[in-house]
């Protein structure tokens, strides 16, 4: 928790005005620039505490003011112009300013330095531009000068340096330390790294002597190292409000009037080009808008005044543009709207925190910090407005100084003063007694348990210290003591107004440089640079602690008892006992650099109470916390640690050289262990302190880290239902054992600005919102005022039983009798969830409502252990931890029926709705209830809604105020509630607002009630008719009946579908054509009675009917026959089924057979089941078998014998047959099981499809001869998939000499159609290949007679086949012979094989294809005189092709005619031979 404190600096003479105030950079020096009318100008210079530097002589003059000021960027050295021209140099060691000598005359308006003050430059009123050189000793040469023509210069800015990226300036060197992970180091609001300036340093590099001027003309100069002067802009006019030039780019932002700004890049020679311009929004800065309306806020970001209350950021690299707000977040502004618009006036940005600060004309400064690594959606939130100060008066200036080169300083200049803000975290000191806190830089809260004080001084407080006699303070360089002396009870304090026990006296004070301090006693220790010294209460020095050039300086100071600790610079810690008057050294120094990897720097170091463990946290080498608690034993010089950041992605450092233990090793199988451990991971521990009573018992707290890429966290169930490990900020006890391991006590979450001040027993100490808050340790509660003996002995038991040494535990508490004690000690058991030790506790504590409960839900095995643990909680009142073990075993039922039991309705809603919906309507109840029970019965009555219980509970709720009753009514939608209602208004006899009520309820029943009461039974019978609502239209039908209308009554009765008392009243009054209206929409039992009454009439066709609507068939059809009714007799033959009577359906029958409806007749004897008989009288009258009486005629299977079903199915199939359906014939023969008949049917259909499919899955071998036979006897030739199917067939019919017959008639097929004697070899191989499969044949003589034709003719075929290939060879002279050879040889069986006509026709073609047309000839007379012979009257031309005929006769000189006198009919040719061949072949 830091605030800015500040504190007005003294200047010398009353009634002067601030002109002007600058700090050095590295220095906290501060030099104002003042005039008043007694005095004149003046300059004087202040240190971080608004004190005057003394042995300096400051210039004076008493005409002239100060109208520059400036000091070098790295040395003690100030400049200042007057505005006579004069140029003071002040070396920081002199006394005197050193006078400049130099050319100008008129009032210096600019001085700037260069980057690392190698060149000053001053310009004047005139356009005179003088550039300087100053050396060490501030003695200044003049290098140059450059006159303007009197052009009036307004601005003047430097080149800078582009620095690398390892590169950083002296104000951002602490954050660039941390590399990004500043979240981490900002947790440390009291801390920031002191090894800064030892672990970087500025890189030397070239200065930058170019710089830029602007005139009031609006023109731009380069001016160049020698002084040389060139226009690289100029806005016509336009005047400039602000030039400045961006570090980390060659860029110069120029900004014009109007708000326009322009970003130009640069180039070497000083010439810019445009990049981007921009036109923001806003007003035009007016006067009021001192020259500090615009500065950088980052490396590329520009924070700008626009005339008003808004400060806008232009991002120039992802040009984002945006306000910042000036609203705080957290907190309501409570302030009055100024009398006075509030403007900002300045506006100043620190590097070292990021913080950007505006000051207003009505005195306030807005701080905005600007928050890094942050996953943000909009640019505008990485900047919070977190801070807003009321100094008084306006503001003029705001300028950032640095106080040991890490802490900000803040200059508020508002022109009749000048204050200085520090930002410091809020000091706070407390001891057992007394404690105190500051409030503002002057002002201490000093507060003990029975009385307070404000305490006034005379100076500001940058720390301080408590004990029960003293308080000293300290502003760094003077400590002050005061007494405090005690008072009997019940004295009054000075003023006799506050009862106070104690009071503050100042005692000393003395000088002393310090950046700490810490009292021991009547010891005050003081912590600086270069030692540390003890101090008495009236300032005399008891002794000087130093360390050695190699330890490096004091940073760090701590006492516990009287154990000292101090670290160094170079991570060495001392541990002294200042117990007697000197300091001893109790253990060698121990450096934690040589011990411990990756080291930075000590952020804090603490000794127990006993002088042999040390408590410290450490920052890295990159100087972030490195989140781990270490632990020094000084005997056994082991240093282990508890690592927070573990679960952070990170990787854990070993010790080279020292014995490292983790925590996470010990009792790894103790869940409260894993518990803690879920609870701790992924924090950083801010500050430790250990406990005084007990070395054992170490307290600290531990932050959150804030990821990037978190996720917004939920809100919470209740105030304390939040999961500690979600926590932002956590305080963490834990016992230190003897082996050296840690073994976390408790964890208790607190506030996140919380800071732990210490650990006193039983209180935990916190500063929270500027306050000291002491609470009692949940081990102590109800033992507040408890004796040392008792404190120990709860102490110890909470270290035996975080060990699990319950002997041990319940040793340590025997001998103690209170009540308090036990039940202290079993709400322990709640934190540590140990139900055995609870158990005990309640029994010595006598509670056995709650030891009742325990043991119930010990022995509940539907409860987690959370929840056995939430029943021990309820029992001894600690509710709201309850609610949290109750959240964490998910238990969210027993949680809501908690939250209601506390009256916590909203929160019990809230957890209904998103986590336990099925009591959420319980839920509402519950709470309308408790709505009801405080008298809010508008609310309640809403939630009685919402419960679905409204319509019982609001009626009762209410009962007792009718007003607020009717009210509810009036407004209310419910149709229910609105018929309550309405009978509740009918009950007072309101018949007319009854009926009101009841039409807004849509109540037709009441309406038309209502109405039969008032006598409007003609508007009530409409609106019974209209609505159909048959409780309405019974109402009318009885109100009719009563009144004598009977048809009316009738009726209504039928629309009320009331028919039993339609028919009554029918019947008693002889309504006969109603009766028979009636008769057609009444039950079966009303359309019997109607059919008896229209029988006792005589009336018997309606009598039939009704009989037969109603289901009395046998009386019907007595009737009917009786009455000659056909048209019934046929009506209720239709109506028949298998359940219906055997007897009714066969008398039926009879009369349709008698009156020759064979098919009707048909159809009832296939309904009885009487399959024989239906099918006889088919064939007996010719009755067409339909598909649907044919199902008829099928017996299921199961309904009667198998032997009967297969016959009836077989008769059935046979007379299908003589009436010619196929289909259905073979359908009833599969089903009858015989497949072959079934065949044979499909055959005679002709069906090749399902000829095909049947064949396929009846899988039977006669079915597949069968199937093959009846596929020859098609155009198989020109159908490949019948071809394929004759084969496959005869193949899984094994009929091999099928086949191989078919293979056969194949290949004589190939031969006659197609003279392909290749494909036909290849049958006759297929066919050879299948007769010799046969292994058992019947008549083995015939299969070899087979076998023997086969191969003759594949003999013939093949020698053929041979022959042809001699001629396609060439050798034509051995086919010739061969062919005539055949023709010769084979003599009447050659015709069998192959044809002689294609012999011939081989020989002729090949005659005339070698030219000997005269052999050719004679063949041809031969193969005519061979037709001529057999009586073939086959042309020429089949044998022999026309072309070779044409070629013959042109060899021969002769027409074609004399061989072919008529055109010879061509051969098929068909796709199919190719397809037949494929068959073949596969």
């Amino acid at each position: 928790m830091t605030l800015y404190m500040e504190n007005a600096v003294k200047f010398p003479e009353t009634g002067s005005i601030s002109i002007n105030a600058v700090w050095h950079p590295n220095v906290s020096l501060l030099a104002a620039a003042g005039f008043s009318q007694d005095k004149g100008g003046y300059i004087i210079i202040f240190d971080e505490l608004g004190e005057t530097i003394k042995d300096v002589n400051y210039p004076v003059h008493r005409s002239y003011q100060v109208t520059g000021l400036v000091w070098h960027p790295e040395r003690t050295i100030l400049v200042c112009g007057w505005e006579n021209g004069d140029l003071k140099v002040w070396n920081g060691t002199d006394r005197d300013f050193i006078t400049a000598v130099g050319p100008q005359k008129s009032p210096i308006t600019l001085l700037e330095f260069s980057e690392k003050g190698g060149r000053l430059v001053s310009c004047d009123s005139t356009g005179s531009i003088v550039g300087w050189r100053i050396d060490v000793k501030g003695e200044t040469s003049m290098m140059f000068h450059l006159d303007l023509n009197n052009e009036s210069i307004t601005h003047l800015t430097f080149r800078l340096s582009i620095r690398t990226q390892t590169d950083f300036d002296v104000e951002g060197l602490a954050k660039a330390a941390v590399n990004g992970d500043e979240n981490a180091l900002d947790m440390f609001s009291n801390w920031r790294p002191k090894t800064t300036a030892r672990k970087f340093r500025i890189q030397d590099g070239s200065d930058n002597f170019c710089f830029f001027i602007a005139t009031q003309q609006g023109s731009i100069y380069y001016v160049n190292s020698n002084g040389s002067c060139s226009e690289v802009l100029n806005t016509e006019g336009a005047a400039l409000s602000y030039v400045v030039y961006q570090a980390n780019k060659d860029a110069l932002v120029i900004m014009m009037e109007g708000l326009t700004v322009g970003h130009f890049s640069v180039d070497r020679q000083g010439h810019l080009t445009e990049i981007a311009k921009v036109k923001l929004s806003g007003r035009v800065q007016t006067r009021t808008v001192s020259s500090q309306g615009l500065t950088w806020a980052g490396n590329s970001s520009l924070a700008i005044l626009t005339g008003d209350l808004t400060v806008r950021i232009w991002d120039l690299e992802t040009n984002d543009n945006y306000v910042l707000p000036t609203s705080m977040k957290l907190y309501v502004n409570d302030d009055k709207a100024p009398s006075v618009t509030e403007i900002f006036t300045c506006i100043s940005y620190c590097k070292l925190n990021q913080t950007l600060c505006a000051g207003t004309n009505i005195g306030r400064i807005y701080f905005w910090t600007k928050i890094q690594n942050a996953a943000l959606e909009n640019a505008e939130d990485q900047w919070e407005l977190n801070n807003i100060n009321n100094i008084g008066g306006t503001i003029k200036q705001l300028k950032w100084g640095l106080f040991m080169m890490r802490l900000p300083l803040l200059s508020v200049n508002c022109v009749t003063s000048i204050y200085i803000m520090k930002e410091q975290s809020v000091c706070s000191a407390f001891c057992q007694k007394i404690w105190a806190t500051q409030k503002t830089t002057n002002q201490i809260w000093i507060e003990s348990k029975h009385g307070n004080q404000l305490l006034d001084l005379e100076s500001q407080v940058s720390d301080m210290a408590i004990s029960e006699d003293y308080i000293v303070f300290s502003n760094g360089r003077h400590i002050s003591v005061y007494n405090i002396t005690w008072k009997s009870e019940g004295k009054l304090d000075a003023k006799g107004n506050n009862n106070c026990d104690f009071s503050v006296a100042f005692s000393s004070r003395f000088q002393s440089e310090n950046e700490g301090i810490i009292i021991h006693k009547k010891t005050i220790i003081t912590l600086s640079p270069v030692k540390v010294t003890l101090y008495t209460a009236n300032g005399s020095i008891i002794s000087h602690i130093t360390s050695a050039a190699s330890e490096g300086d004091c940073i760090g100071l701590d006492l516990t008892n009287s154990y000292l600790t101090i670290g160094t610079m170079e991570g060495y810690l001392k541990i002294y006992d200042i117990s007697d008057n000197q300091p001893k050294l109790i253990t060698p120094v121990k450096s934690l650099m040589d011990s411990i990897e990756d080291f930075g720097e000590v952020i804090q170091a603490k000794t127990n109470s006993k002088g042999n463990k040390v408590a410290f946290t450490l920052a890295a080498a990159n100087l972030i916390p490195d989140g781990k608690l270490y632990i020094w034993d000084m005997e056994t010089d082991d240093i282990m640690k508890y690592d927070f950041r573990k679960h952070d992605g990170m990787e854990n450092s070993d010790f080279s050289d020292t014995l490292e233990l983790e925590f996470n090793e010990l009792n790894t199988d103790d869940e409260s262990d894993v518990a803690f451990d879920e609870i701790c991971k992924n924090r950083i521990p801010l500050s430790l302190y250990w406990c005084e009573e007990d070395a054992r018992l170490l307290i600290c707290d531990a932050k959150k880290i804030k990821k990037s890429n978190s996720k917004i966290p939920q809100p919470q169930l209740a105030k304390n239902a939040k999961p500690l490990a979600e926590e932002d900020q956590i305080i963490v006890t834990m016992f230190v054992l003897p082996n050296n391991k840690i073994k976390i006590h408790d964890v208790k979450a607190v506030e996140a600005d919380t800071r732990l001040l210490g650990l006193s027993i039983p209180h935990i100490v916190t500063l929270q919102k500027l306050s000291i808050f002491r609470e009692v340790m949940s081990d102590f509660t109800g033992l507040e005022e408890c004796s040392r003996n008792t404190k120990e002995a709860v102490i110890d038991f909470s270290y035996h039983l975080s060990l699990g040494n319950m002997d041990a535990a319940f040793k340590s508490i025997k001998l103690v009798q209170s009540q308090g004690v036990w039940s202290s000690l079993a709400r322990m058991c709640v934190k540590t969830k140990r139900l055995d030790v609870a158990s005990v506790c309640l029994g010595h504590m006598g509670n056995a409502k709650a030891a009742r409960a325990l043991r119930l839900a010990i022995n509940d095995e539907s409860l987690q252990l959370e929840a056995k643990i939430a029943v021990l909680a309820i029992q001894l009142g600690m509710l709201d931890e309850a609610e949290q073990l109750y959240t964490q075993c998910e238990r969210f039922d027993l949680l809501n029926s908690l939250l209601r039991c506390r009256n916590k309705m909203e929160t019990a809603h809230s957890l209904a709705e998103s986590k336990d919906r099925i009591n959420l309507r319980n839920t509402e109840h519950a709470w309308a209830r408790k709505l009801e029970k405080n008298g809010e019965f508008k609310q309640a009555a809403i939630r009685y809604e919402k419960a679905g219980t409204h319509r019982s509970d609001i009626p009762r709720m209410l009962s007792d105020h009718p007003q607020q009753l009717q009210i509810y009514m009036t407004k209310t939608k419910d149709k229910e509630m609105l018929k309550w209602w309405g009978q509740y208004i009918e009950s007072q006899g309101d018949m007319n607002s009854a009926l009101k009520i009841y039409a807004s309820a849509g109540d037709i029943y009441s309406q038309v009630r209502v109405l039969c009461f008032l006598g409007e039974e003609s508007k009530a019978a409409e609106l019974a008719k209209s609505n159909s609502d048959k409780a309405a239209l019974y109402h009318m039908a009885r109100y009719f009946e009563t009144t004598g209308q009977i048809e009316e009554a009738v009726s209504f009765y039928n629309k009320a579908t009331a028919y039993s008392n339609a028919v009554r009243l029918a019947k008693e009054n002889n309504l006969t054509s109603q009766l028979w209206n009636l008769g057609l929409t009444v039950s079966s039992r009303d359309k019997i009675e109607i059919a008896k009454y229209f029988e006792e009439q005589n009336n018997l066709e309606n009598a039939v009917v009704l009989y037969h609507r109603g289901g009395m068939l046998h009386k019907a059809l007595d009737l009917a026959f009786k009455t000659q009714q056909f048209e019934i007799l046929q009506e209720i033959a239709t109506q028949l089924d298998a359940d219906s009577d055997p007897a009714l359906i066969d008398k039926c029958a009879q009369y349709f057979i008698a009156k020759e409806q064979f098919d009707k007749a048909v159809d009832l004897w296939a309904i009885a089941k009487k399959y024989q008989t239906a099918i006889q009288v088919c064939i007996d009258h010719n009755v067409r078998l339909t598909e649907d009486l044919t199902e008829k005629l099928t017996p299921e299977k199961d309904t009667v014998d198998e032997g009967l079903r297969v016959n009836v199915l077989q008769i059935l199939a046979e007379s299908l047959m003589l009436q010619g359906d196929y289909h259905l014939a073979t359908k009833k023969f599969t089903q009858s099981g015989d497949k072959v008949k079934a065949m044979k049917a499909l055959l005679k259909s002709g069906d090749t499809d399902k000829i095909i499919f049947f064949t396929g899955i009846s899988r039977q071998k006669e079915i597949y001869i069968m199937a093959a036979n009846y596929l020859q006897t098609l155009d198989w030739q020109n159908q490949p998939e019948i071809l394929r199917n004759i084969i496959t067939f005869y193949s899984k019919g094994k009929a091999q000499d099928l086949l191989a017959n078919f293979y056969v008639a194949c290949a004589q097929v190939e031969i006659d159609e197609f003279q392909n004697y290749e494909k036909a070899l290849g049958a006759l191989t297929e066919a050879s290949r299948c007769l010799h499969k046969i292994t058992n044949p019947i008549d083995p003589s015939q299969i070899q007679r087979a076998m023997d034709i086969v191969q003759q003719r594949f003999a013939m075929v093949k020698k053929f086949v041979d022959i042809r290939k001699l001629f396609e060879r060439g050798d034509t002279q051995a086919g010739m012979t061969q062919c005539k050879q055949l023709l010769m040889l084979n003599g009447s069986d050659l015709d069998i094989s192959v044809r002689r006509g294609d012999i011939y026709g081989l020989m002729i073609h090949h005659c005339v294809k070698l030219g000997n047309f005269t052999e050719a000839k004679q063949l041809v007379v031969e193969l005519r005189e061979f037709l001529a012979n057999e009586g073939l009257k086959i042309p020429l031309t089949y044998y022999v092709g026309k072309e070779v005929i044409e070629a013959l006769a042109k060899g021969l000189d002769v027409p074609v005619t004399t061989f072919a006198p008529a055109a010879a009919p061509k051969a098929k040719v068909d796709n199919s031979e190719d397809l037949v061949d494929e068959v073949l072949e596969g």
